[in-house]
């Protein structure tokens, strides 16, 4: 028999999004899995509608989706856990297309793109072609686009399946950067991270630009709260942003004192609006102009995130619990 996965799926509530996401996972080619669903509290009218005997539900009441994921791991007796948001659903081979790259004992975690869904709504797709942009996002843009499978240092929850005994608890004192140090334990533990293209799910992105650059800027905030507690050399390609930022203002403040500095400000800032619009164009004039927008906005969210998060400590480490 296959080794049992435990779905975990953690949510707020038993909403459409839960029930697309519980839906589309009942519907694996993989023979070996149960599903926990984590609400915050019990509606068993919203229940019946995923009522399955392969789901379990669990209120956790008003907790960090972390606490939930603990909470489903705590309770599994399986051989893999797999992580899903509730807002995103898993193509039909989720389960079986990573559970292939077990096969070497040195993977401890397999996760793929989580693609936006086509019936996702504008400010959907444009926050999706920024977050697949090499130039928006980095090497985390095959997160959000299918690519070459590879070794990887981090991937997201909302699409991963682990190795129960190369899994750790969340750390409760993040609100997104978890996963990351999740991911950076399992690498710890000798184990690696894969990133694998045909593991794939859908998962919606936040339907407005302001959300879109709220969570960038929380992205930036909690990434350098992370690295204040466990940094290395190489993850320092995560300050790129801040200094971005800095580099504008002080080069903003120069020109006005420089004609040498305005000058180069100003190529710079072309050469920039150039590259970013290049690397923006999609299908029609509309969602290229608002993807080089959005683009340009997000590097100063998540630049600013990230020094706010150099400057001030997080309040949930302010009593002395640092990262497990």
């Amino acid at each position: 028999m296959n080794p049992k996965i435990s779905i975990i799926i953690p949510c707020k509530e038993i909403d459409s999004y839960t029930e697309k996401c519980v839906g589309e996972c009942l519907k694996q080619d993989y023979d070996n899995f149960e599903i926990y669903v984590l609400p915050d509290e019990r509606d068993r009218t919203k229940e019946s509608k995923i009522k399955n005997k392969k789901v379990k539900i669990i209120a956790t009441g008003c907790v960090k989706p972390s606490i939930k994921r603990n909470l489903g791991m705590a309770k599994s007796v399986a051989d893999f856990y797999g992580f899903i948001d509730s807002d995103a659903y898993p193509i039909k081979g989720w389960l079986s297309n990573s559970m292939k790259y077990f096969k070497k004992k040195e993977i401890g975690i397999v996760g793929g793109p989580n693609l936006t869904p086509p019936e996702g709504n504008f400010w959907e797709h444009v926050s999706g072609h920024v977050l697949s942009n090499f130039f928006a996002s980095g090497a985390a843009d095959i997160r959000y686009k299918i690519a070459k499978t590879r070794y990887t240092h981090e991937l997201p929850s909302c699409n991963y399946i682990t190795r129960r005994e190369a899994a750790c608890e969340y750390n409760s004192c993040f609100l997104t950067a978890e996963d990351s140090e999740f991911c950076f334990a399992c690498v710890e533990r000798g184990y690696r991270v894969l990133y694998a293209g045909d593991v794939v799910v859908f998962h919606h992105r936040r339907d407005s630009l302001g959300k879109h650059l709220k969570q960038m800027f929380i992205y930036g905030r909690d990434i350098v709260w992370l690295l204040k507690e466990r940094f290395s050399i190489w993850q320092a390609y995560y300050s790129i942003m801040s200094i971005f930022v800095i580099g504008f203002f002080v080069f903003l403040i120069g020109s006005f004192f420089s004609s040498v500095i305005r000058v180069l400000f100003i190529v710079g800032l072309i050469a920039y609006g150039l590259v970013m619009f290049l690397t923006s164009i999609y299908e029609n004039l509309g969602v290229t102009i608002w993807t080089t927008i959005a683009t340009v906005l997000t590097h100063f969210a998540y630049g600013f995130g990230f020094l706010k998060g150099l400057f001030w400590r997080n309040p949930m480490l302010e009593g002395g619990e640092g990262v497990r």
